[in-house]
């Protein structure tokens, strides 16, 4: 092969290679990280809901009841009310409400993350843990039956 052909195809390789460098930088690694952060904040509202205790579920069903009474059917349910600074510091992005449930949402779209808060027909609250779209919980009121277990409930934003 002669010279000129060995240095052209070397700086052919240099710029394939920039080229290739560049179009990771620009097009990869922005999906590489909004996934990432994705995962961060359904990572935390998994570590929150699995850390509450039976003092803050009184507290969730106080303010629960709150929403409940301030519900206006003719208002959009998801995301209508603002997010509180507290929740903000829970990393909670939207409150989703309905006549019968509160819906705190750490992630949604894609996957839902949420703290599912329901009045149920004796006016006590049942927690479900949304941890993403296939996996979530009754977390409260304990029962022999709920414990540690896992359930496939369908997301309903209206009933």
């Amino acid at each position: 092969m002669k010279s000129s052909t060995k240095t052209g195809l070397k700086i052919f390789a240099f710029f394939t290679f920039i080229c290739g460098v560049l179009f990771f930088c620009v097009f990869i690694l922005p999906i590489i990280a909004t996934f990432h952060s994705w995962n961060k904040q359904m990572a935390a509202g998994r570590k929150y809901m699995d850390s509450l205790t039976e003092k803050d579920f009184l507290v969730w069903a106080e303010r629960t009841q709150k929403y409940l009474s301030e519900f206006d059917p003719k208002a959009d349910s998801i995301g209508s009310k603002p997010v509180p600074v507290d929740l903000q510091k829970l990393k909670i992005l939207r409150i989703d409400e309905c006549s019968n449930f509160v819906g705190y949402v750490w992630m949604g779209g894609m996957d839902h993350t949420e703290l599912y808060v329901e009045r149920i027909a004796d006016g006590s609250f049942q927690f479900t843990a949304n941890y993403n779209d296939e996996s979530n919980k009754v977390i409260w009121p304990k029962t022999p039956n709920n414990i540690n277990s896992q359930t496939n409930l369908p997301f309903e934003l209206l009933k």
